[in-house]
């Protein structure tokens, strides 16, 4: 029989400066029960919550240094409670461990900053004291903050991922659930319009929900630029989910250490090329980059794979395909310096799965 092991608010005193307290937040006492007694055995303290509101509450008189919670809860679920965590303890990391089968909620946690999750049952608890070593890790070192959730997965720190990697267990679990990593890649994709000053950007995907989805991504830099990627999860060996996680976490670790501002399309294909080589569960795929300078009015384009097509209302331009992303891309010839004018489009069109266009314009001039 395992023995709760639950820290009350009232022992909080007796922690000691090197102890590390988790709050579990689960509805299901037995989980609960479980797993604190597995967490105390690894030199964790613990304290318990049997929903996101009894969370919230605790958290009024205990300082965690990390929380593991449920999605599926009463009273308060588990997105509201990530949610609410977020806004108020931005700092404080979280892990999700669920049941649940939508990977659009698991999609939604993820974006208001969780660190990693874990699908329940828990078959190999040392899974679950990877992801609580990692996590607190980071937080020590205070880069917890700046990582993306596949940025953890993939240990991707300063723009590099570790050489010899092996092969993470969350990318096994999306390699044997290929339903469960369509529908994750689906729901990662991004707000369809922003915006930065005086410059809009819009882009429209049309896919089948039944197929590996192509995964478009992007972010302003500080100096105006607007970076972007597009890959086609969709490979033989089904390591295009796998891969794509490592662009994006590979993508945006680059641009957040960018030294001189400027986004360099050649750079970021060498290093996600890198990260693929590295990684025992990633393979080459079809990608395309590119780099709107919106200061200067022009953009560039590097494909890896994926052919597109570019106009600005006055001219228009074909860009190739190219070698794939993997198959050491940095060869294919960058198109730059294209004119924005006032608005330009980037179309691309993969015959019987998808549709995508990107519009980039100042103002209302598209």
């Amino acid at each position: 029989m395992y023995k709760t092991t639950e820290v009350s608010p009232s022992d909080v005193a007796s922690i000691t400066p090197g102890d590390k307290l988790i709050m579990l937040v689960d509805d299901d006492p037995i989980f609960r029960r479980i797993t604190s007694a597995y967490l105390h055995s690894g030199g964790y303290k613990v304290v318990e919550a049997k929903d996101g509101l009894d969370g919230l509450r605790k958290l009024r008189d205990v300082e965690p240094d990390l929380i593991m919670c449920d999605l599926s809860m009463p009273v308060l679920d588990g997105i509201e409670f990530v949610e609410e965590v977020s806004l108020e303890y931005p700092s404080l990391p979280l892990i999700v461990v669920s049941a649940t089968e939508d990977m659009s909620d698991v999609a939604s946690a993820l974006k208001y900053g969780i660190k990693d999750f874990l699908p329940k049952p828990i078959n190999n608890h040392k899974h679950l004291m990877c992801a609580i070593e990692n996590t607190l890790e980071d937080s020590d070192r205070h880069v917890g903050d700046l990582r993306d959730f596949s940025s953890q997965w993939f240990r991707v720190d300063s723009g590099d991922v570790p050489e010899e990697q092996e092969l993470h267990w969350h990318l096994e679990f999306l390699q044997q659930n290929r339903n469960a990593a369509r529908d994750l890649l689906h729901a990662l994709l991004p707000e369809k319009d922003t915006s930065q000053g005086d410059w809009k950007c819009g882009y429209r995907l049309l896919q089948s929900a039944e197929s590996m989805p192509v995964v478009f991504d992007y972010a302003w830099l500080m100096n105006g630029q607007f970076a972007f990627y597009l890959v086609d999860s969709d490979t033989p060996n089904g390591d295009g989910a796998a891969t794509t996680l490592l662009v994006r976490a590979m993508f945006h670790d680059y641009l957040r250490n960018l030294k001189s501002f400027n986004a360099d399309l050649k750079d970021l294909a060498y290093l996600i090329e890198k990260g693929i080589h590295c990684s025992q569960c990633s393979a080459p795929v079809k990608a395309l980059f590119g780099v709107a300078n919106l200061s200067e009015g022009t953009l560039s384009l590097l494909p890896a794979g994926l052919e597109c097509q570019w106009s600005n209302g006055h001219v228009s331009q074909h860009v190739s395909s190219g070698v794939l992303l993997g198959e050491n891309c940095t060869r294919n010839f960058i198109t730059d310096d294209l004119a924005i004018h006032s608005a330009c489009q980037v179309t691309l069109s993969c015959l019987g799965s998808c549709s995508f266009s990107l519009d980039i314009y100042r103002g209302g001039s598209a």
